[in-house]
């Protein structure tokens, strides 16, 4: 705590614990240094939870010290207020000439300059490219004064795949948290009601979380799809009111600190139609068939592969991969999808989605899954039902 009050989401010791697992990747990799730009990744090492990475911010963790931040002093001067745990001197604040538009040189410039000046000019610092656009990547690398520099995406993301007791204590919060907003949406599902007054009463049980537990800010916006916009995957709200003899699909998240856990569900208004129900009950073996296979010692791709053969009674077949790492945010990592060789152990989260195509219609459920030492836990309580709702 500081001398706000300010309670860190995690002890300091499990902010260092995860920076020296970043290490102990780097060194396997050559790596002397390595650049972190992307901002949910910034999370996990720092604690530092605001959503200030529309300007360029940057962490850089060396071999043998406190990692810095470099980000835009508007920012830099409060990062404690965000839960960031660095000491003062181990941030570094720029200027508003840097910022968008000013007409001063890049702040990927400057970060670049800084990264330099610390340890000097060397092909071996990483950095994660997945997160950068290409012209930022070069103003980086100008700066640096070398012709590349190694790719350390999923460095960060890798160490994150493994939950710690605090980081799924979070999870479950957030889990609760969206299962009232479901029952919140799901309650105001009617014919002739607005989509956007179905996404306020989930947005407002989103963001009032429980009698203890408080909501944080949403990780995405919530989808509601359905009717011609059923087949959209990722379809906010739109324009529309909920019509009968129609099926819509609930996709959010709540946050807690950052970390997300994301669940689905659709709703019938008024009575399934046989082909609606097959869809269902396709999704709903599958489903639980994938669950039985999150194992430790199981593959990713064992997992898939299960899940298909447990649709193939139904006549369904698998639309795209099946899940994969959730987080903070929608950490990059491993899906649940037949190439993908990656062992599962325990503490690793999914967000597990059976979902598909048929005849032009989507059907989708999901749920957020931790792996156990001998199975897998459910963290929605939620029924895994169609919903009906009067016609």
């Amino acid at each position: 705590m500081n001398g706000k009050n300010i309670v860190q989401a995690f002890q300091i010791s499990e902010y260092r614990a995860r920076l020296d697992k970043v290490r102990g990747l780097m060194s396997d990799a050559g790596m002397v240094a390595l650049v972190v730009t992307s901002e949910a990744n910034q999370c996990y090492l720092l604690g530092y939870e605001s959503f200030s990475g529309a300007e360029p911010q940057a962490v850089l963790v060396t071999l043998d010290d406190d990692p810095y931040f470099v980000l835009r002093k508007m920012d830099a001067d409060f990062v404690t207020d965000a839960g960031c745990w660095l000491p003062h001197d181990r941030v570094v604040g720029y200027s508003e000439s840097f910022v968008g538009g000013s007409g001063g040189d890049s702040a990927w410039e400057l970060i670049g300059q800084f990264v330099n000046n610390k340890v000097g000019a060397s092909a071996r610092i990483g950095v994660e490219r997945s997160a950068l656009r290409g012209t930022d990547y070069h103003k980086l690398v100008g700066a640096l004064g070398v012709q590349e520099l190694l790719d350390g995406s999923g460095l960060v993301s890798a160490c994150g795949l493994v939950k710690s007791e605090r980081e799924l204590l979070y999870m479950r919060e957030a889990a609760a948290i969206a299962d009232r907003a479901m029952l919140a949406g799901i309650d105001k599902i009617a014919v002739g009601t607005r989509h956007c007054d179905a996404a306020a009463a989930i947005v407002s049980a989103l963001c009032t979380g429980t009698e203890s537990v408080p909501g944080g800010p949403l990780p995405w916006l919530p989808h509601i799809r359905g009717g011609q916009l059923a087949n959209a995957p990722h379809q906010p709200w739109m324009d529309d009111v909920f019509a009968a003899g129609q099926q819509y699909f609930l996709e959010f998240s709540a946050g807690r600190h950052r970390h997300s856990a994301p669940i689905t569900r659709v709703v019938h208004i008024g009575p399934a139609t046989p082909s609606r129900k097959n869809l269902h009950e396709g999704a709903l073996a599958g489903f639980h068939a994938a669950v039985d296979a999150m194992r430790p010692g199981a593959t990713c791709g064992d997992v898939t592969r299960i899940y298909d053969a447990a649709l193939r009674p139904y006549g369904l077949t698998r639309a795209s991969r099946i899940g994969y790492s959730i987080g903070i945010d929608s950490i990059a990592g491993p899906s649940l999808a037949p190439s993908s060789d990656t062992e599962i152990v325990a503490n690793m989260t999914f967000h597990l989605q059976s979902a598909f195509y048929e005849r032009g219609e989507r059907y989708m459920l999901s749920d957020t899954v931790l792996v156990t030492e001998n199975s897998a836990e459910l963290m929605s309580n939620i029924p895994r039902i169609l919903f009906e709702r009067p016609a």
